[in-house]
């Protein structure tokens, strides 16, 4: 046994064996929800809390005064979470949590409902998770959980995971219209109405978004998009509910893509110019999810959805220097339907005096995709690299097991995930895979803590996750690590003062990765990687000294090397090593204003260090103010006008009449100061 899986075994055992000693007491801050358990003889009440110091939950309101294009803006409100965006504005956003480029969505778990938001075996990356399908308005609240310590959450959730819930039903309509007339050409409309149901107990609602930009580049990026949303529930039963929703967008863009320094020095482009100004894509998806949760002592929740999902990506990374006459860009193309199926049973029963509650669940995916990948000029085909018709099935069912004692909580898990891959290779010239494999994974967790008084606790975690790799990926390395296992631990503190006045956390964290072969969609192949080893702490403030001013801030402190590779030559490229932000809310009468700080700092763009990313402050400024029915709005980013790169790679590229390739910084430029007004009206 190596000395990984002696570390990974030791810190597990400690977790489970030291439980009885850290336990968590019911009555820690900020209670998320209520379990009421009740008999002939005894009524018990317990206080659902939180299970790691790094648990968070945010509700509309923690991210009303938020600048929003869509869903993906609001995972800013996640602490330590970042996002790049280097593609027009359609594709997914790059995702970085706690020291992991999670690329689109690797690394992180996000669902909408209970609903799979992730795509496996994707065209352009795995786990890509495209956000732009949900209207943001619609947000009613975000769950996060930081690690792979909690069973209900399975593939993809190393770094964490994000639950987005959708409202039920709308407490007015809304209709709002803002715009940027100026720099980047941008305007969006949004209406949120509800359904004249007549029906006690029936809600419904439905809306409409849409959205145009012409961005700040030189080149127009064209950016469209529309999306629907529909939404509608019923009493069923005694305390029972039944809902259905759809969702749904279609968008079209263009894109300046990723620019190489050398190309901005020498004056050939300035910051906002392109190589290839035919990048860009198109990309659609509906989702139809349908709920029914039981309610009373034991709730039964079942949620069905089923996906059909459409995603067209032209990228040009190395320009010529692959085919210096017509260029190197590709096309990615991905078609697929997804069927989900969520099954989950809280049972909440006495077990003497002792509260207990089990937690049964399952979860079933089925993906059917066709997924390809093309050399290009100017969006034309020129020849095919990849084509491939891909059925992948998930299985996953899950125990956790809750003990609360007087003056503790236990929190024991288990997950098991069987995998199913079927890979028909439709390009019969060259090595692409084709193929059959399964996989079977056990992951155990353990959540303990212990109270210091009523309002501050110690929390203890430990747990096995992983991330699924591209199907083409498993059928072509049978027997090796394609599913790696990652094994995470935490220890950390929560603090939440009388009213809300002071409320903090702090948290201590390592996460390993075993060995594993990443499918690079970009070029068709397989790279692989060794073990790695991150290590951080995240902290988080909030101060509300009065009722109408609100200050907060958190950081997270990270390093992550790999450990196969000898010192020096072993940084993880792109993991941040600092990230900060920090707010001030204001709320007095009508109006509100809000300002927000977000940092990153510097951090490798390759594994020697050689070539680094640069970090960046920005600073948002947003205020409304209330007249009645309608709310006026304006939204400035980047306040302080700074010059940032958003995305930022280590590529070797050539431009046109270069004798040789070039390895250097490519980056996409972060948006300059933009104000953005707008009118709301609720009614």
């Amino acid at each position: 046994m190596n000395h990984f899986h002696i570390l990974r075994f030791t810190l597990f055992m400690f977790a489970v064996v030291t439980s009885p000693l850290l336990a968590q007491h019911r009555a820690t801050p900020r209670q998320a929800d209520t379990l009421l358990y009740k008999s002939d003889s005894v009524q018990v009440e317990v206080k659902r809390t939180y299970s790691a110091a790094s648990d968070a939950q945010f509700r509309a309101a923690d991210f009303a005064l938020r600048p929003k294009n869509s869903a993906q803006d609001i995972l800013r409100v996640v602490p330590g979470l970042v996002i790049a965006q280097h593609a027009g504005g359609g594709k997914a956003e790059q995702i970085f949590l706690r020291g992991f480029d999670c690329d689109h969505g690797t690394d992180v778990n996000i669902s909408v409902d209970d609903a799979p938001v992730n795509m496996v075996s994707h065209g352009h990356g795995q786990g890509y998770a495209d956000l732009h399908f949900i209207i943001p308005e619609t947000i009613e609240r975000v769950n996060v959980a930081k690690g792979p310590y909690f069973a209900r959450y399975g593939d993809l959730a190393t770094a964490g995971a994000v639950a987005f819930q959708t409202a039920d039903s709308l407490r007015e309509d809304l209709v709002k219209l803002e715009a940027d007339p100026f720099l980047d050409k941008t305007y969006r409309a949004v209406a949120l109405l509800r359904a004249p149901v007549s029906i006690p107990g029936v809600t419904a609602y439905f809306g409409g978004e849409v959205y145009s930009s012409e961005g700040y580049f030189d080149a127009p990026q064209d950016f469209r998009r529309v999306n629907v949303f529909a939404k509608a529930r019923a009493p069923i039963g005694g305390n029972g509910s039944i809902s259905a929703e759809l969702l749904g967008f279609s968008a079209g863009w263009n894109a300046s893509g990723q620019i190489p320094e050398r190309a901005v020095s020498d004056g050939t482009i300035d910051r906002f110019g392109s190589i290839d100004n035919t990048e860009g894509g198109a990309t659609s998806r509906t989702t139809a999810i349908v709920k029914y949760a039981s309610g009373g002592n034991s709730p039964l929740t079942l949620t069905a959805s089923y996906t059909d999902y459409r995603f067209r990506l032209f990228s040009n990374f190395t320009f010529f220097k692959e085919h210096p006459e017509s260029g190197d860009e590709i096309e990615q193309t991905d078609s697929r339907s997804i069927l989900a199926l969520k099954a989950e049973n809280n049972i909440i029963y006495m077990l003497g005096s002792i509260p207990m509650r089990t937690r049964f669940g399952i979860d079933l995916r089925n993906d059917d995709i066709m997924v390809g990948l093309f050399h290009d000029s100017a969006r034309v085909r020129l020849e095919t690299t990849s084509d491939a018709v891909i059925a992948q099935r998930q299985l996953g069912p899950y125990a956790e097991q809750e003990i609360i004692l007087p003056w503790a909580q236990i929190l024991l898990g288990l997950r098991a995930d069987y995998f199913s891959f079927d890979v028909e290779n439709r390009l019969r010239q060259g090595t692409q895979p084709e193929g059959i494999a399964q996989k079977l994974l056990l992951s155990p967790k353990a959540s303990v803590a212990v109270p210091i008084n009523d309002d501050a606790a110690l929390f203890l975690n430990s747990g096995f996750g992983f991330h699924s790799n591209d199907a083409r990926d498993v059928v072509r390395e049978q027997g090796n690590r394609t599913l790696p296992r990652a094994f995470g631990a935490e220890v950390g503190f929560r603090y939440g003062g009388p009213n809300d006045l002071i409320s903090g956390s702090a948290a201590a964290w390592m996460l390993n990765l075993e060995s594993e072969f990443v499918y690079i969609g970009d070029e068709g192949a397989t790279e692989a990687s060794g073990r790695t080893h991150r290590e951080g702490i995240d902290l988080e403030l909030r101060i509300n000294p009065i009722s109408w001013l609100a200050f907060g801030a958190d950081a997270t402190i990270s390093r992550g090397r790999s450990v196969d590779d000898p010192e020096g030559e072993n940084y993880i490229p792109l993991a941040p090593n600092l990230t900060i932000s920090g707010n001030a809310l204001f709320h007095m009468g009508d109006f509100s204003a809000a300002t927000r700080l977000r940092l990153v700092g510097d951090r490798p763009a390759n594994a020697d260090n050689s070539v680094r990313a640069k970090g960046y402050g920005i600073v948002d400024l947003s205020a409304s103010y209330r007249l009645g029915m309608a709310e006026l709005f304006v939204n400035v980013e980047n306040l302080l006008d700074a010059e940032w790169n958003e995305a930022q790679f280590d590529t070797e590229s050539r431009l046109r009449g270069e004798a040789a390739p070039v390895d250097e910084l490519h980056f996409t430029a972060g948006t300059p100061r933009s104000v953005r007004g707008g009118i709301a009206i609720r009614f």
